[in-house]
């Protein structure tokens, strides 16, 4: 529910005692200076800050989880200078006492009022080297409270700043009150002792008997300004928030996705990889899965486009854990076991990867990351390499060409859409049963016949499989079905068009006698699978210096095999192209069924 509020002196206080702290799903702290000082510009005029995310943690609840405390002393960066300051949160064990919530969202916030209330803030000088001890500043918020409140800031820009809050070194102001010029700021976390309104009205008059001359026009401003910031600290309830009471962390983790605050959206990947790095012990979790997803893309044969949410869901599938990708999957035991397997689970997707490459499949082309998790688990369960798999002994060409088959009709046939863990949970019970180094493909397909998926091909799907048009990767993936001695990974292949497709329009069909109607559906024709083959580069710029009819007729009989072209000189003449495109679809539709029938 929305109503329920306390003050910002409350929810201070609150972390204070550690009742409010961070789950590991938490980013860290990154507001700047100025977000800080903004915020309490925007609580002393009255402005909405948003509302905020609790999770209303159980007691019996308390040890599944890795929780942090709110950073009270911050420092930008520990890396050039020892300091007590924190730039990350510190991990924290709860005591059992007080009503313990977990902040969702809202951590950045609530920090900022933590910090300027509370603690200090400690930055480098701008000017000055890194390490230079003399460049950092611990600093306490001060608040400026002889300014005139009915009058923007000199420097708010767009803002429209009324109150002008600073950090000010405490090596040089450290007293309740400061004197700078004409000028006096209050430490703001002072107004924590006041937090009466009559008491509030002793200080305003103890401030300017001391401070300000007995005609001092800024005598009233100073009063305001104390009110209103005592009001906006002790009296109105801007901590407002939607508290989650369910124990079910994925529902949990879908608020906290569907509220971010942060502005840029979190993925579940996100959360997931936070949890990994707050419960890792040997490796840093973000460093090593960020760092693996981006050698994957970048580093191997060929670009590709995995990512985090890939990655986790095959460490689930290749450690053997439930294949769900929910946050309760990544409890402390789980990742632990990822970690452990990591080295291994790292090889196996690495080697996956270059298969798949090898096969000619990348960025472009691999329809479902899904399809390579069981790859990877096989290679992880038999040992083999892409390496292996690459060299010419019968044993390892059999399995490399049976991967690739199942690999590219579990693409086409869009195996993973819809019930991926369902079956990514099935392949994995037949591989960890499969004796020896063979792939099952058979058995896989049997499973996947069970599940009501498609498999292979029957007279009916290959008809639809010929409807494939040129440029669609599922078109790639059909047209390297139909080569199975050949893999792709190490040289560039073009999809071509067998009767070039200057020369297949409507004025020229016409012109050898075709009508107009026969020459629109011949032109549709021209771009589906029967006129399409793979070239290499070299073999498409030598088409391109001949005409068709040269060029086709210069092939010798293995080209017309491997390429499944009639080798009928008549079936090459353009007068006969509707005459070529049947020929070569049942030359394809048979090729197609004797490899995967």
């Amino acid at each position: 529910m929305y109503d329920q509020r306390v003050t910002i002196a409350e929810a201070v206080n609150k972390i204070q005692n550690q009742n409010y702290l961070l789950p590991a799903i938490q980013r860290e702290i990154v507001w700047k200076r100025n977000q800080i000082t903004d915020i309490f510009d925007s609580v002393l005029q009255g402005f909405p800050i948003g509302t905020f995310l609790y999770w209303d943690i159980e007691d019996e609840k308390r040890d599944d989880y890795t929780m942090y405390g709110f950073i009270k002393d911050y420092i930008t960066n520990t890396k050039y200078i020892n300091t007590t300051s924190q730039s990350r949160n510190t991990q924290v064990t709860p005591d059992g006492s007080g009503n313990l919530k977990l902040i969702l969202d809202g951590q950045q916030r609530l920090s900022a009022f933590y910090i300027g209330l509370k603690g200090t803030y400690t930055y480098k000088q701008p000017y000055k080297w890194y390490k230079n001890k003399g460049a950092w500043k611990k600093s306490k918020l001060y608040f400026k409270i002889t300014s005139n409140p009915s009058q923007e800031l000199d420097d708010s820009g767009d803002r429209q700043t009324k109150y002008e809050f600073k950090f000010l070194p405490i090596e040089q102001y450290s007293d309740k009150i400061v004197k700078r010029g004409d000028d006096l700021w209050l430490r703001v976390g002072a107004i924590l002792d006041y937090p009466d309104s009559l008491d509030i009205d002793d200080l305003k008059d103890n401030i300017c008997n001391e401070y300000l001359d007995k005609d001092n026009n800024l005598k009233k401003y100073v009063g305001h300004n104390l009110r209103e910031l005592r009001t906006a600290i002790h009296d109105k309830k801007y901590i407002t928030y939607f508290e989650e009471k369910k124990q079910n962390i994925d529902r949990v983790l879908e608020v906290f996705i569907r509220t971010n605050d942060g502005g840029t959206e979190l993925q579940k990947s996100d959360l997931l990889l936070s949890i990994a790095t707050a419960n890792w012990t040997k490796y840093d979790a973000r460093e090593e899965l960020t760092s693996f997803v981006d050698h994957l893309n970048t580093q191997l044969p060929k670009i590709n486009n995995y990512d985090k949410d890939f990655l986790l869901k095959s460490t689930l599938v290749l450690t053997d854990l439930p294949v769900a990708y929910r946050v309760s999957q990544f409890n402390r035991d789980n990742v632990s076991k990822i970690e452990d397997e990591w080295l291994t689970i790292k090889n196996a997707i690495e080697e996956a990867a270059k298969l798949v490459n090898y096969y000619g499949i990348d960025e472009n082309t691999l329809t479902s990351k899904n399809a390579v998790i069981p790859i990877a688990y096989y290679l992880k369960e038999t040992g083999l390499t892409s390496e292996k798999l690459k060299r010419g002994e019968k044993e390892y060409f059999e399995i490399k060409q049976n991967i690739k088959k199942w690999l590219i009709t579990s693409l086409l046939h869009k195996t993973f859409s819809g019930s991926a863990d369902v079956v990514l949970r099935n392949i994995r019970k037949v591989l960890s049963k499969n004796s020896g180094r063979k792939f099952p493909i058979d058995e896989i397909n049997n499973k996947l016949k069970s599940l009501n998926k498609l498999v292979g091909f029957d007279e009916e799907i290959a008809e639809n499989f010929l409807e494939y048009k040129y440029g669609s990767k599922r078109t790639f993936l059909a047209l390297s079905l139909l080569y199975p001695q050949n893999d792709w990974g190490s040289i560039q292949h073009h999809m071509d068009h067998i009767f070039p497709s200057s020369k297949v329009n409507i004025d020229d069909l016409v012109s050898v006698g075709y009508t107009h109607n026969e020459a629109e559906e011949l032109t549709e024709r021209a771009n589906q699978l029967a006129n399409l083959q793979l070239l290499t580069a070299r073999e498409n710029e030598s088409k391109q210096d001949k005409t068709f009819e040269q060029w086709v007729n210069s092939q010798n009989s293995s080209f017309f095999d491997r390429h499944m072209i009639p080798s009928d000189q008549e079936y090459h003449k353009l007068e006969n192209f509707d005459k070529f495109l049947d020929k070569r679809e049942e030359k394809i539709k048979d090729k197609i069924i004797s490899i995967l029938g």
